[in-house]
């Protein structure tokens, strides 16, 4: 038997660890990862839009797409109060596209400032109004895909205007084992605490 206190010690450094691991094992939670990643592909979107935040990963496939579908404007949003958390490299975002070889006169920033991924959804529905747009491919983190293809739905019902969601491939995000990695731990359960807020609050399931 190790000094005294020994144990304990060991209990409160990995204890976290193995309830976690246990935990996973259990059917719900195992899925808790792949239950918040969706994909809704459209065929020649009339509009992509890159939400704010995590430029690194989104911006990447937003280009991706963007060649993909020549006639599509692409759209991005700005918040509020910009931050390092909440689009931290908002002034490159237009060189960033054009170098990975998008056209900069597709490229706009919609007018109304955004807080949250709701306040994205209504900012598009006022910047497609008087535009023709009839589809819209939403690029996004992949664990924010379900939340973020409710939200957008759910603002643009009654438009007429097609949504689909596309996770940025580039993410770190493993939905499969999330429960190993710090990355897809934190933002799982940020997720799920979203999603309730956003059906609480909201009323969008």
């Amino acid at each position: 038997m190790g000094p005294a206190g020994a144990r304990p010690r060991r209990w409160r450094r990995w204890g976290g660890a193995v309830v976690l691991l246990a935990s996973a094992s259990i059917w719900p939670l195992r899925h808790a990862g792949t239950a918040l990643v969706t994909v809704q592909e459209i065929d020649q979107p009339d509009a992509i839009i890159s939400l704010a935040s995590h430029e690194w990963e989104r911006l990447p496939e937003t280009a991706v797409l963007a060649r993909q579908a020549p006639k599509a404007r692409v759209v991005l949003s700005e918040p509020i109060s910009v931050n390092a958390f909440n689009c931290h490299d908002c002034s490159h975002r237009l060189d960033r596209l054009v170098a990975s070889g998008v056209e900069p006169t597709r490229v706009e920033v919609m007018d109304r400032k955004v807080y949250r991924t709701l306040d994205e959804a209504e900012a598009f529905r006022a910047w497609a109004a008087g535009r023709g747009v009839r589809s819209v491919v939403v690029v996004t983190s992949p664990y924010h895909t379900v939340r973020a293809l409710a939200s957008f739905r759910h603002v643009l019902d009654g438009t007429g205007i097609a949504v689909g969601v596309h996770p940025a491939a580039g993410s770190p995000a493993d939905p499969r084992a999330w429960w190993r990695h710090k990355y897809d731990r934190w933002y799982v359960a940020y997720e799920w605490r979203a999603r309730l807020f956003y059906l609480v609050r909201f009323g969008i399931r």
